[in-house]
């Protein structure tokens, strides 16, 4: 069975490849693929400029799709004790446990809704095959509309390639339209559409992926310019914040007032600055110890040391080499080489004999096919792991060049290796000592 799933995996993929999958498709749903002005993070609800309710980001869906699971029966969890596992959510009744991911959708059309449908088999089938009971991987896509027409197009889009996988998708004007292992009990005929409530939203995270840009921002200065690509400057408020770190500004004084009320940021001197940093790094180490999406690769061909930098090297010059007609393509998924790799290439790595990370917003079948890479399920056999980052902006951005390559910043690669079972704390510990304590405490 699970080597079914396997052929499954790949036939999915495949179909994306067919479909005109744009950046706000694959992109966890935000329209705007850098995440300036509507990326506002978990579990927050902005204002919009419609009274036309919307399901704002994912993790409102995640609330909705839960809850209906509990209103049928199940117990639906969000945690898990495995770190290297990411789902979305458990959810387990008598003895049955699925496993299921969740996509947000911007808008109910057809070219939004399969490539998430598609993307969430994916990692579902992924999360199943590396839990010890392989609980049944449930696919679930949410907008503020979907027609029923498109439903069902969708429901048998996946039910031809992945028979194995149930599929899910719902909408805030009542369709929930689900099929697979039994799963048809949770349809239900749509209803008049209600209002997400907020009371029921989790409150704002203090390290959420823009927050730790923007943190990163207002470190920037302390830290030299090899090691972190960020702007560099003093900044009197929200509204000067927002503009330097490219975010809205109603993000920008949300982090202000979040961070001010947790004693890391003060105004008095006129200018916004970070104190308390041995707490606030505690935290943000906390904060970041949450569970990757790691894919096990295998070169298609050998190509020995170095073979990781040359890989993105070309992979970015196929990138640069798009023409200016090509303005209506999708943009190509940032990538960046991480946590050791990362490390060695800002000259400060002291763990050899780690498998090489590399962290890339998104996998595409022509993605992995200019990096030379492809996917296995066996990870003694992995030359490369792929890390899809939930904190996209906050790592992407960051990024400095090492000989044409991109590069995790010195926060980062703090931040990712500190946990890690191969030596991690001691290549923390060197990062620490050498770069960031001399940076850092010496202008605290």
């Amino acid at each position: 069975m699970l080597a079914g799933r396997a052929v499954q995996d790949k036939e999915i993929a495949v179909a994306l490849e067919g479909l005109d999958a744009s950046p706000q498709a694959i992109y966890h749903g935000h329209g705007n693929s850098q995440g300036h002005d509507n990326y506002h993070g978990r579990g927050t609800l902005m204002p919009g400029r419609s009274l036309k309710p919307t399901i704002d980001n994912e993790a409102q869906l995640q609330l909705l799709v839960a809850e209906l699971f509990r209103e049928k029966g199940w117990k639906v969890l969000d945690q898990l004790s495995d770190e290297n596992l990411a789902p979305d959510l458990i959810a387990s009744q008598k003895g049955r446990k699925l496993l299921v991911e969740v996509k947000r959708a911007s808008e109910g059309r057809r070219d939004r809704i399969i490539p998430l449908l598609s993307q969430a088999a994916l990692e579902a089938a992924h999360f199943s095959r590396n839990l010890a009971d392989h609980p049944t991987p449930v696919a679930v896509v949410g907008a503020t509309h979907i027609r029923d027409s498109l439903a069902e197009e969708a429901k048998q889009f996946i039910r031809n390639r992945a028979p194995d996988i149930a599929v899910g998708l719902v909408d805030l004007e009542g369709l929930r339209s689900f099929a697979g292992h039994g799963l048809e009990s949770l349809s239900s005929e749509r209803r008049p559409a209600t209002r997400v409530r907020p009371s029921k939203l989790r409150a704002p995270q203090l390290f959420s992926d823009l927050n730790q840009w923007m943190l990163k921002v207002l470190l920037a200065p302390r830290i030299p310019e090899p090691y972190l690509s960020a702007p560099r400057s003093r900044y009197r408020g929200a509204s000067q914040l927002a503009e330097a770190a490219g975010v809205s500004v109603m993000s920008a004084f949300r982090f202000v007032e979040e961070f001010s009320k947790e004693g890391f940021l003060e105004s008095s001197s006129g200018s916004l600055r970070v104190v308390r940093l041995k707490a606030l790094l505690d935290r943000w180490v906390a904060a970041s110890q949450r569970r990757v999406l790691e894919i096990p690769m295998r070169w298609v061909l050998h190509k020995g040391k170095g073979s990781l930098g040359r890989a993105v090297r070309y992979y970015q010059s196929v990138a640069g080499a798009q023409k200016p007609d090509d303005h209506l393509l999708s943009p190509r998924p940032r990538l960046c080489l991480g946590l050791f790799e990362a490390a060695k290439a800002l000259d400060v790595g002291s763990v050899r004999g780690v498998k090489p990370y590399l962290y890339i917003e998104r996998v595409e079948e022509d993605v992995l096919r200019d990096l030379g890479l492809s996917a296995i399920s066996s990870e003694e056999q992995a030359d490369v792991y792929i890390r899809i980052p939930a904190n996209r902006e906050s790592v992407f951005r960051g990024v400095v060049r090492r000989d044409r390559v991109p590069v995790s910043d010195i926060l980062q690669v703090w931040l990712d290796v500190g946990q890690h079972p191969s030596r991690g704390r001691e290549q923390a510990d060197l990062i620490w000592r050498k770069i960031l304590s001399p940076a850092l405490e010496s202008s605290d």
